[in-house]
């Protein structure tokens, strides 16, 4: 009897096992998709710097607060935030600064997601130059930094109110 009970269980897991395995009578399948789209590189920048007072040969500054690169491409490319700056110019149009004499100091950059971000301080700001970059990138990010702008006034600058653009880009 004990013989006859084992070989019955053996059976029974036998076919449960093979009823467990067995292929369906029809299937079906499914193409299941998901898309990660491409999205936009941006940047944002404080709206004023007030540079404050300065004399004839010495020089000002102003902090940039929350600069700011968004990555959302989704991609492996990374990024170059540039700075040009155009002259001072007084209310006397004569009068001017040159943006030969300023300077741009980035702090660190905070960033997030997989990406790494270098800074580099600039002068002459005539011409557009990198003062952040991004390499390592991995899928979508974020760079916020802190600034310095300064500009030293020439010896021989004359009493005015100067104003200039600073334009920040991401490429």
């Amino acid at each position: 009897m004990r013989s006859f009970s084992r070989v019955s269980l053996v059976a029974v897991a036998s076919a449960a096992l093979i009823g467990s395995l067995a292929l369906p009578a029809s299937a079906a399948d499914t193409t299941a998709t998901v898309e990660v789209p491409v999205g936009s590189l941006s940047i944002s920048a404080p709206v004023g710097a007030d540079l404050a007072t300065i004399t004839p040969g010495s020089s000002a500054s102003a902090t940039l607060t929350g600069v700011e690169v968004i990555d959302t491409r989704a991609g492996e490319a990374g990024w170059a935030a540039q700075v040009v700056l155009s002259d001072f110019v007084g209310a006397t149009p004569s009068n001017v600064i040159p943006a030969t004499a300023a300077v741009y100091t980035p702090a660190v950059a905070v960033p997030t997601g997989t990406v790494t971000v270098d800074g580099t301080t600039q002068s002459d700001l005539s011409t557009p130059k990198t003062v952040q970059a991004a390499t390592a990138v991995t899928g979508n990010n974020t760079a916020t930094w802190d600034a310095n702008l300064s500009v030293t006034a020439p010896a021989d600058a004359l009493a005015d109110v100067y104003t200039a653009t600073l334009t920040h880009s991401v490429l």
